[in-house]
């Protein structure tokens, strides 16, 4: 399998070596930030839930310089002082653990995603609060802190940083309402110590890209399996949001930790497309004996079989069909992210990968063969009733 890991920038080469603490570091964009910050010579200190876990830390510990300069804790975003002793002496810490579910049970929309997202980060700044150490905190926020619907401000409207989410609350969009007030309350927290350590926030859309270990519980990742195992043949929902490669995402992230000018929010965009009929396309041509969806449904299917696929039926409505436009031109100018790794080869490198692993199995049950099924049910009826109305009138008429 080829190596696709791009490489540094100069800035991450010739900055002096941290010791840099990095919050969930299992997850799939985390694996990739902890793969530049060995390979630019730093020290990093991991975060986990499960550390002594094998499969889920293997990847980690087999990167070029891990041996030496990795070193995981066991933290827990919802315990109190948990990430005290892996942030202490550190200079830069990386927030990217969070709280993920799109389709949260009604009611369960506070204990299930908004506190642990608010108080998840607090805890890990509260730890930055006891270290004197550090003078800088990057912080993994998301385009749905920006916006929920990308046609909110006006169909015309191009997103900046300084655009807001306006739609989400608790109970309609609950995780976009999370990654909101997370993303403020950290500001907050800046502010009420006294600006003594810089914040910058990266906000990318949808990640793809090829993972650096074997987890299967990604978004993009799950997507990818269910693309390529048929599971969402034959239609894949047209739902427009911004796309970045997770190694821009990660380069990204190296970058405002080691760039003393970078400051606030950051946004990041590959390419603004329906992401899911984008790579089912794209993955058609490479792999034309694998049951891509060849079709976009219609919204009344999508939003009745998109539950089925962990979409909620707001957000659906809230993207369906409506590519957001967005303006990346303060990455490009404060931390030289003026290039990206196009949509294409990202999920091109991404199959690949995951081919290789043998993360993806040869065929799924496709998720919409309920409503499919009900489908030919229905047409079936339809026809048989007719053919006994068109009997019924021949019989009267002779």
């Amino acid at each position: 399998m080829a190596d696709v890991f791009p490489s540094l920038d100069d800035a991450e080469q010739k900055v002096k070596k941290l010791r840099i603490c990095v919050t969930g570091a299992t997850g799939y964009l985390a694996g990739h930030i902890i793969k530049r910050l060995l390979a630019a010579g730093h020290t990093v200190h991991g975060t986990a839930r499960h550390p002594a876990s094998s499969p889920s830390t293997a990847h980690l510990h087999q990167m070029e310089g891990a041996a030496h300069r990795l070193k995981l804790f066991k933290a827990d975003l919802l315990l109190p002082g948990a990430f005290d002793a892996a942030v202490a002496g550190c200079d830069v810490v990386i927030h990217t653990a969070s709280p993920y579910q799109l389709d949260v049970p009604k009611g369960k929309e506070d204990e299930l995603m908004i506190r642990p997202a608010i108080f998840g980060t607090e805890n890990v700044l509260s730890a930055v609060n006891k270290a004197p150490s550090v003078t800088r905190v990057v912080l993994t926020a998301s385009t749905v802190s920006v916006w929920g619907d990308p046609h909110e401000r006006g169909k015309g409207h191009t997103f900046t940083e300084d655009d807001w989410n306006c739609t989400a609350t608790p109970t309609a969009f609950p995780y976009f309402y999370s990654k909101t007030a997370a993303e403020k309350r950290a500001y907050a927290m800046r502010e009420e110590a006294g600006g003594r350590w810089e914040l910058c926030s990266i906000n990318p859309g949808a990640i793809w890209g090829p993972p650096t270990g074997s987890r299967t519980d990604g978004e993009s990742v799950g997507q990818m399996i269910d693309l390529l195992s048929g599971a969402f043949w034959p239609w894949s929902p047209p739902l427009g949001v911004g796309v970045v490669d997770v190694r821009d995402a990660a380069r990204a992230h190296c970058l405002a930790a080691v760039l003393p000018r970078a400051s606030g929010r950051y946004l990041i965009n590959s390419e603004s497309t329906y992401v899911l009929p984008t790579a089912a396309k794209i993955l058609s041509k490479a792999y034309p004996k694998r049951w891509l969806p060849p079709l976009k449904p219609p919204l009344f299917p999508l939003l009745a079989f998109g539950p089925m696929m962990g979409l909620p039926t707001n957000i659906t409505r809230a993207t369906f069909r409506k590519k957001p436009l967005v303006c990346v031109a303060k990455a490009a100018k404060e931390l030289g992210m003026t290039q990206y790794i196009s949509v294409q080869q990202s999920v091109l490198d991404m199959a690949r990968d995951m081919l290789a692993k043998g993360m993806i199995p040869a065929w799924k049950m496709p998720i919409a063969a309920p409503v499919l099924v009900l489908d030919v049910l229905i047409v079936v009826g339809l026809l048989w009733g007719l053919a006994t109305l068109f009997r019924s009138v021949a019989q009267v008429a002779a």
